[in-house]
């Protein structure tokens, strides 16, 4: 397990205290979020439910999968990777 590099996109900022780039330990897209939830606990309830799954108007990309289209399973996460959280934004 070593450090995987997290994006967000300005939008959730306010639930980071504005960090928008940091890194967390993880083999795996479990563990990763489950690491953000200890680093930014007000910041996963917003893109994941309390399965760890990405909420439907979320994306979680692993370099440039979608978590979605790996399959069912739990994908390993390689150190060094980029794992990028884009959440859908509304309005008028």
């Amino acid at each position: 397990m070593g450090d995987v590099h997290i994006a967000l996109p300005s939008s959730l900022a306010q639930f980071t205290g504005g960090v928008l780039r940091f890194s967390v330990q993880g083999g795996t897209v479990r563990q990763v979020l489950e690491n953000m939830h200890d680093a930014f606990p007000l910041l996963v309830g917003r893109i994941v439910n309390d399965r760890f799954q990405p909420l439907p108007f979320v994306r979680v990309y692993v370099g440039e999968d979608d978590v979605r289209s790996l399959g069912p399973v739990d994908p390993v996460v390689a150190p060094g990777t980029t794992v990028s959280i884009l959440a859908a934004v509304a309005g008028g």
